[in-house]
């Protein structure tokens, strides 16, 4: 857990306004939503809630802060949820990201913020948490649980995905299902499917805007592909975008996240985030 308190650390002092992120079972950490404005008042904006990566076991700064500073130059609102980790398991983090979307929502004059234009916006396995808010949105499980009257408060109204944890098959980032139920002693059958998010997918899951490399060595490229399959079976709009070629863990593809890597600096893949403020455009 050091590494995830020093991030959070990191991120609260950044932060314009830090909210405490309260759901039944945490164990463990201190989840919370980093608040980070756009410039200007009265005129409703656009809220992206921003989940970085980190395999479940710790939260990345470079999927924070900086991409809610690009999303704050485009004229959104931007969020950070920094979310519990292990040893805290499936649904922890899940249903403080509901809690995150229902604060939003009914605070939305705070913010001058379009409550009908709020989407999640996740990276790696932040982004499989992302999704699962996407599929799982109407399920009594996590409506219920954070003491919400049904799913409609909780609901994203589209999801920004970058190169996703999806699936537990045949393509799945090693021990990541392990990890979600390690709490547990480990997942069992009905687990793993649960939580292959292509397998969720129905007509009410929101559209997304997803974006990979094809040479991701640590989350294999097929898992947007199935997600974005299953979209399109379902009669749900989705944009994709594949690129030939970078590393995993690129966030924002550009010096200000790379960590001083020039690996981690690909202008190409750096469009991403044009793209997806032409995306938001229509959300």
């Amino acid at each position: 857990m050091e590494r995830l308190e020093g991030n959070m650390k990191e991120g609260k002092k950044k932060a314009e306004q830090v909210i405490p992120i309260r759901v039944p079972g945490q164990k463990t950490g201190e989840a919370y939503l980093a608040v980070y404005p756009s410039p200007g008042k009265g005129e409703k904006k656009p809220g992206v809630v921003i989940c970085p990566g980190g395999g479940y076991w710790q939260v990345v700064e470079k999927e924070g802060e900086p991409v809610a500073r690009a999303f704050n130059r485009m004229g959104c609102q931007a969020f950070v949820l920094h979310y519990s980790v292990l040893p805290d398991g499936f649904p922890t983090s899940l249903l403080e990201l509901a809690k995150a979307v229902a604060i939003l929502r009914n605070r939305a004059k705070e913010w001058d913020l379009d409550p009908e234009r709020l989407v999640v916006c996740g990276f790696s396995a932040g982004g499989h948490l992302a999704c699962s808010l996407g599929v799982f949105w109407n399920r009594e499980f996590v409506w219920k649980e954070i003491g919400e009257k049904d799913g409609r408060g909780i609901r994203p109204d589209g999801m920004i995905l970058g190169y996703p944890v999806i699936t537990s098959g045949s393509y799945a980032h090693k021990a990541f299902v392990s990890r979600l139920f390690e709490h547990k002693g480990g997942p069992g059958p009905e687990d793993a499917g649960l939580v292959s998010l292509e397998k969720q997918v129905t007509e009410d899951t929101p559209k997304a805007f997803i974006w990979q490399t094809c040479t991701d060595a640590d989350v294999p490229v097929e898992n947007s592909l199935l997600l974005a399959m299953a979209m399109r079976e379902k009669g749900v709009n989705v944009e994709l975008h594949i690129f030939p070629d970078g590393p995993h863990g690129l966030s924002l593809a550009t010096e200000e996240t790379s960590g001083g890597d020039p690996c981690f600096e690909n202008p190409h893949c750096a469009a991403w985030l044009a793209q997806a403020g032409l995306w938001l455009g229509n959300v």
